[in-house]
This record gives C-alpha cells, structure tokens and sequence, in this order.
C-alpha cells in the first residue's frame, strides 16, 4: 500500500511540475517541424544544464527532464502511451547508505580503541551486513594468480595462511604498479574480487586499506556498483594510519613490507599475533521511482497501423557520479552528459516533432520512449519489453539513439545491422545521400537500451557517434556538442524509419550468430560463454537477458530468463561470483551449469571458448 501512496504522490508531483512548466524562450522562438540543429543544441543545451543535476533517476533533475518531454510530447500532439499519461513509473536501487549500527574497534596489547565512522572508516557499498569479530591477518594485495606464481594467502615460505573465522587486511591495487599496459596482476584489482577468495576461505570480516604508496590516506566513498546482492560478510575501508601504527607496535613497517611484495613479486603474509578487530556494519540499498516517458502517432493505414516503430532514447545520465563516473577526482561535480545522452534525447524529440507534422502521411504507428535509468544497466528498457505495454503493442522494429552528438570526421557507428536481412541494402542506399564513414557492428546486443528489443526478436539499429575523453566525465557538456552533426545523422534515422514505415512488410528478424571479433574482455575471465546478464534481476543468481546465437551457452542449452545459480564448483549469487566462477576454468574445458528455469532446476554442460 506504501508503494502505491508514493507512486501516487509522484505523479501528481510530475503532472503539476509539467503544468507549471511554459517552455523554453530560447527553443520556442526558432521551434520549426523539420530537424535543425538549432533546436537540436537548445533541446541539449537545456537537458545538460546545472539545473537537470545530471539527470539521475529519482532526483527533482529527473523530474524536470521528465516534465520537459511530457510537455515537448504534448507540443507535438503525440498521444499519451505509458501505464499513467505519459509515464511508466518503476522501481529501482540508485545507491547505498548507512543504517544502524556501524563500528570498528582494534584490541592491541590490552588496550582497546574505537574508531568514527565516516572519518576513520567506511563500510563499502557491497558489505555485507553483521558482526565480526576476530584476529587481525595482514594478506598483502589480498591477490590469488596462479599464472604469476603468486599468492597472498601463503606466507613468505610458501605455507597456507588459515584465515578462517579471521579478520584479513589487504591493501588496494596490485603489485604490479601504476601502468595499466603492462600489469599482469591488473585483473586482480578489483575489490569485489578480492573480497570472494576472502569469503571462499570463510574470513571472518575484510580491512580494506591503501598502500603507503598509493599516497593520500583517505576512506573511500561508498558507491553502489548496481548489483543488489552484496558479499555476505562485513568490508570495511578505513585510514591507513590505524593499520600502520598496529604494525609499528609489532615492529614492523608496513612501507617496506610493501616495497618488498612490488619488487619480488613474492607475498609477505603474515598473522598479527595478539591483534584482534570487531567489525559492524549495517549497508542498505536506497530505492527509488524512476520513468520511461511514452508517447505514440498513430498510423492512418487500417492494416498497418496496429504495427509499432520504435524510436527511442535513454535520457537519464550520471548526476554527481553515484555510480558509473570516470572522474578520478573526489569532488563533487555534475556529470551533465551532454552526448550520453542528452544529445540521442534531443534526437528522439526532434523526430516525434518532425513525424507528428507528417501524420496524416505514416502508415504504421510509431511510438516514442524516453527511457531511464539506462546508466544502471539498460533498467527502464528491460522493464518496458517485460511490460504489459510492450506485449500489447505489435513491434516491428527499435532504432535506438546513444550518443549521437560528437559527429567526428563523418564517423558513424550502427549496432545491429545484422538483425535484419533489409539493414545493410537499406542503410548502404540511404548513405548514398549522407557520405558517412559508417563502421557496422552486426550484433543485436550491445551497450544501450536496443539491447533488451534485440532480446525479445526484434529488428534493431542503434545510431553512435563514438567515444571520447568526456565519456561518463563532468566534462561533457554542450559546448563540445556538434549539432550540425547530429542533424545529419537524425536525418538518416529519419529516412531508414520512413523507409520502414511505407514497406509493405514488416522486417524479418535475425539472430545473429556471434563471432571472435565480438567477443568482451570480462577481467580475469580467460574463458567465453556467451550469457547477457540481465542487470534489472534483483534475484540471488545471475539473471540471463539472453545468450549470443552460435556461442558455447546457446549451444549448452542455455536460455534467456534463466537464472545461473552455480558454475562449476562456485555458488553464484551476483555477477561478479559469476565472474569469479568462470575464472577456475581454461577455453576448451566443460562446465556444469547449474540454473533455475522456471522454478525447476536445470543442470547444464557447457563446452567453454577462448576470448
């Protein structure tokens, strides 16, 4: 019932907010119904403005942007097509925050200290939530890499550390320094990984610290990496200075047992005798309600207008960096994304505006979706093919626009030219009137919200003008915009969906057969499966969105809507177990599968590839 007064509430809040809202003086005065760059640089200009925060789901700059479409939707005469007006409200986790009891004490040589949260220590954002309590084992890098012939949980001569029941302390990074082009133990770095050997040995609770040669000694923030299930045993982060003056106690200096560990590549593990730790921790996930924005044209054809184009566009980004941000710095900044995505939104809106002039001319319906939180892993397109909305529309094909604002050197990049048998005939022809330098990209399956119409058999396209420096950065802002740019490449989306709407027959649909070329590197995952995590599962296991045609999953017997809950011998309750689970095995070797397929169990053989 809660969920319900909120949802209520909220909508009325976005229904008054657009009714408030008059427009923008700057777009109203050279508004026109064909694409022009213009309009184009102030639908951005105003989508990437301070005032938006970045665009995050459930924030007043969510709600302005959501108002800001209803009311370009309302302009155009585009028909309400959501679950509420306009909207198609959903549920989803944005961050983490501190709740209830958090604390960390050290007893060393009799005397016991307590230390402040938020200023001595940090849970992390996927810390389990709990007590433990035990004595203190320094791991080194907390590393495991048996090709490097290195191990952080034997000690110096080669014996195995038991750190069952035990509290571990391991420093951040790597012993293969600071050159991400030659670092063998790269891999290794990330903590989720680490903290997984930790959890296999039965470790108690895990210190987090930064090497004295990392520099600076401070906590880091805690962030939601968007996966809900956490590691099960409490993590801290906390100042290095509290393990460093542990060690000057016992004798020993943790700087030259670091230089040491870098320049031999041999571990120095150690238990810290008579030292033990209580470690609370209690993390909980912040929901919120976000929404895709839905309006359609209706076709005038009796026949043809019950089919459904799709164009559609993510406009949600980063806010001040909560999750997904590249910025290396630890201030607060908005992350105004320009190009990702305010730059396909405006796309998106000029092309209703340009389509809703020409009506009376289309013959299919075409339906417009501004969607969220596609930055946390493609959430409010995953939830609209899931919907009621996507079944009670007959959908014939999704052209999707992602950044789409850089237009560089006459440089275009179009995922899913091989879903259909009419996209390359048909793009090829087009192109004879824009000259691009268009690099294809066959998979249906790819970063942004096409991905999930791919998934459901659908003809897809996805319009891309490239990465940059600015990518998920404060940096990418409108002045970097070229408008002209993306006129032209609007103009082309343009042409194929008009192509699309005057054919006789509805595209055919191809799966497209993965290849070596297509393959992801997956961090230490040496092996290839072929699975597509479906992010929007809040369920214990790894959700499958769908498998890739012709890959040693689709051949195994794997499908989408399955849920991976072992890999071998590795339970699996996220992805990165999944990860960590894929690791033990080597490109030729078979696997058991374990997975739940419609509440019944399924076990699985699967033959692994090579990346």
């Amino acid at each position: 019932m809660k969920f319900f007064k909120i949802l209520t509430l909220i909508i009325f809040i976005s229904v008054s907010a657009f009714t408030l809202y008059d427009g923008k003086d700057d777009i109203n005065n050279i508004r026109n119904n064909d694409i022009s760059k213009e309009e184009i640089y102030q639908h951005i200009k105003y989508l990437s403005s301070d005032e938006l925060e970045g665009r995050f789901p459930g924030t007043p700059g969510d709600s302005l942007t959501n108002s800001y479409l209803i009311n370009e939707f309302i302009k155009y005469g585009l028909d309400p097509a959501g679950e509420n007006g306009y909207t198609q409200p959903f549920e989803m986790y944005t961050h983490v925050r501190l709740s209830g009891v958090n604390k960390f004490q050290i007893f060393s040589d009799g005397k016991e200290k307590d230390y402040t949260i938020e200023e001595d220590f940090l849970p992390l954002g996927f810390s389990g939530n709990g007590i433990a309590q035990g004595e203190l084992v320094f791991l080194g890098y907390g590393i495991s890499a048996p090709e490097q012939n290195y191990d952080d949980y034997k000690d110096k001569d080669g014996n195995d550390i038991d750190i069952a029941n035990k509290i571990i302390v391991i420093m951040k990074d790597s012993p293969g320094g600071a050159d991400v082009h030659n670092n063998p133990f790269q891999k290794y770095e990330q903590a989720r990984f680490k903290t997984l050997s930790a959890r296999d040995g039965n470790a108690a609770g895990i210190i987090l610290i930064s090497g004295p040669n990392a520099g600076d000694d401070k906590i880091s923030k805690m962030r939601y990496d968007n996966v809900l299930q956490n590691e099960g045993i409490p993590i801290i982060n906390c100042k290095r200075e509290i393990i460093e003056n542990i060690f000057r106690q016992k004798g020993l200096d943790l700087l030259a047992i670091q230089n040491r560990i870098d320049s031999t590549k041999k571990p120095d593990s150690f238990i810290l005798n008579d030292v033990d730790a209580v470690i609370e921790t209690n993390v909980e996930p912040v929901k919120v309600i976000t929404e895709n924005i839905v309006g359609i044209i209706e076709g005038s054809d009796p026949v043809l207008r019950n089919e459904v184009i799709v164009i559609g566009a993510h406009k949600d980004h980063l806010g001040y960096g909560l999750y997904g941000s590249l910025y290396a710095g630890n201030d607060k900044q908005i992350h105004n994304g320009a190009d990702d995505n305010a730059s396909g939104t405006a796309g998106m809106l000029e092309l209703a505006q340009k389509f809703s002039a020409e009506r009376k001319d289309l013959k299919r319906s075409i339906l417009f979706i501004g969607f969220g939180a596609e930055e946390a892993g493609l959430l409010g397109s995953s939830y609209f093919t899931k919907s009621k909305l996507f079944e009670d529309k007959n959908i014939v094909a999704m052209l999707n626009m992602d950044m789409v604002g850089r237009l560089a050197d006459n440089k275009l990049i179009i995922y899913g030219t091989g879903t259909s048998s009419i996209w390359d005939p048909l793009i090829d022809s087009i192109n004879n009137s824009f000259n691009f330098n268009i690099t294809k990209t066959p998979d249906g399956f790819g970063p942004s919200d096409h991905s999930s119409f791919y998934a459901k058999n659908m003809p897809v396209l996805h319009f891309f003008t490239g990465t940059h420096s600015d990518y998920h950065s404060p940096t990418d802002d409108v002045e970097k915009i070229n408008s002209e740019g993306e006129a032209l490449v609007l103009n082309m989306v343009y042409d194929i969906a008009m192509t699309l709407d005057e054919m006789e027959n509805k595209p055919d649909f191809i799966k497209v057969v993965s290849t070596d070329n297509e393959k992801r590197s997956m961090g230490n995952v040496k092996v290839y499966v072929g699975t597509i995590p479906d992010y929007s599962s809040t369920e214990e296991g790894m959700k499958l969105a769908g498998v890739k045609e012709g890959s040693p999953a689709d051949k195994g017997g794997l499908q989408a809507e399955d849920l991976i809950i072992k890999f071998g011998s590795k339970d699996v309750k996220n992805i990165y177990d999944y990860m960590y689970a894929m690791g033990e095995f080597k490109p030729g070797e078979e696997a058991e599968v374990t997975v739940m397929r419609k509440n019944e169990k399924v076990v699985l053989k699967i033959k692994l590839g090579s990346r």
